[in-house]
C-alpha cells in the first residue's frame, strides 16, 4: 500500500503548488540516486517522492487524488474526500488556571468547507473546496495540566478537500512561571518568610497556596529552611485521581539596622539562652 503522498513529501494537505516544489526539491536532492549510487533504499525513497511529486504538482491529478484516494486515518477512500489535516496550537496558562478545569474560547485560523460554493469547488477556493477561515471554538482544558500536555479534540482540524471530514485539533500546554510557586510534578513548593520571635516561639501564620491561602502552624524552635508538609494542596493528576501537595518552607528573616538599645537586648537575650551552635564543632576538634 502507498504512502499517503502529502506525508511522503512532508507538506499538509492544504499546501500550494510553491510549497509543492520546494519539499520536493529538498528531499530528491537528499534522495537523489547520483547521490546514494549504492543505498537501494534511497533510490525506493527517490522513486516514491517523484511519484507524490508527479502528481500533487498535476492540478487534475492532486484533484482525483484528493478525491479518491487512500485516507490518512482508516486505510480507506473516504466519501467526498480525502481526511484534513491537525491543527496544532500552543495556549498559555498562568500556574493558578491550570490547576483547574478552564473553557478557553480559541480562535482557529483554519481550513474550512469554502461558504461560496459549498465546498463543491470553485475559483474563490481554487477548485479544492475550502478556505483558510477564522473561527472561534471552546476548548475544556482539564486540570493539572503542564507544559507540553496535549489536548486532541476529534473533528476540530482542517477541513479535507472536497468535503473531506477534519483532522484533529491538538492543543499543547504551556504553563507560566510562578513568582511565588516552584512546581515539581503535580507538588508545588514555595517559600514563606518568619520572624525571628515566630521561629523561636511558634506561631500560626497564613501561607498561600493555588487555591487561597491557608493556617500552618509554626512549632517552637523552627529553623530556617524546615519545610511542611499541606497535603493536596498541589496540583490536580491530570490523568488521575487525588492532587500533589504543597511544601512550604520557610525562612528566618532575620532583623537588620539595630539601634543601640536593641542590640543590647539581643546581647541579654543570647546570655540567657545559653546556647553554643558550634559547641559539636569545637569537640570535634579537640578530640583530633
Amino acid at each position: 500500500m502507498h504512502r499517503d503522498y502529502y506525508a511522503v513529501l512532508g507538506i499538509a494537505a492544504t499546501s500550494d503548488l510553491r510549497e509543492i516544489r520546494q519539499a520536493y526539491r529538498r528531499l530528491a536532492r537528499q534522495c537523489s540516486p547520483d547521490v546514494n549510487f549504492w543505498d537501494t533504499e534511497a533510490r525506493a525513497l527517490y522513486e516514491e517522492i517523484s511519484e507524490a511529486y508527479r502528481v500533487l504538482s498535476d492540478p487534475a491529478a492532486r484533484s482525483m487524488y484528493d478525491r479518491f484516494g487512500t485516507g490518512v486515518a482508516s486505510g480507506r477512500p473516504h466519501e467526498g474526500g480525502r481526511r484534513g489535516d491537525d491543527l496544532d496550537l500552543t495556549v498559555e496558562l498562568a500556574l493558578e488556571v491550570a490547576a483547574r478545569p478552564t473553557t478557553l474560547a480559541l480562535d482557529l485560523n483554519r481550513f474550512s468547507p469554502c461558504p461560496a460554493c459549498d465546498a463543491a469547488g470553485c475559483l474563490a477556493c481554487g477548485g479544492r473546496g475550502i478556505r483558510r477561515l477564522l473561527e472561534r471554538r471552546s476548548v475544556t482544558v482539564p486540570a493539572g495540566v503542564d507544559t507540553g500536555t496535549e489536548i486532541r479534540v476529534a473533528g476540530e482540524g482542517h477541513a479535507g478537500p472536497h468535503g473531506g471530514p477534519r483532522g484533529d485539533l491538538v492543543v499543547r500546554a504551556r504553563v507560566r512561571e510562578h513568582p511565588a510557586f516552584t512546581r515539581k510534578g503535580d507538588n508545588v513548593h514555595c517559600e514563606v518568610p518568619i520572624t525571628l520571635g515566630e521561629a523561636i516561639l511558634g506561631a500560626r501564620i497564613r501561607v498561600p497556596t493555588l487555591a487561597g491561602e491557608a493556617t500552618v502552624v509554626i512549632p517552637a524552635g523552627t529553623q530556617s529552611g524546615h519545610s511542611l508538609r499541606l497535603r493536596g494542596q498541589g496540583l490536580p493528576h491530570v490523568f488521575g485521581e487525588g492532587a500533589g501537595d504543597l511544601y512550604v518552607t520557610v525562612r528566618v528573616e532575620i532583623p537588620t539596622g539595630l539601634d543601640a538599645r536593641t542590640q543590647a537586648l539581643v546581647r541579654e537575650l543570647e546570655r540567657l539562652l545559653g546556647s553554643n551552635p558550634r559547641a559539636r564543632l569545637t569537640a570535634g576538634e579537640a578530640r583530633r
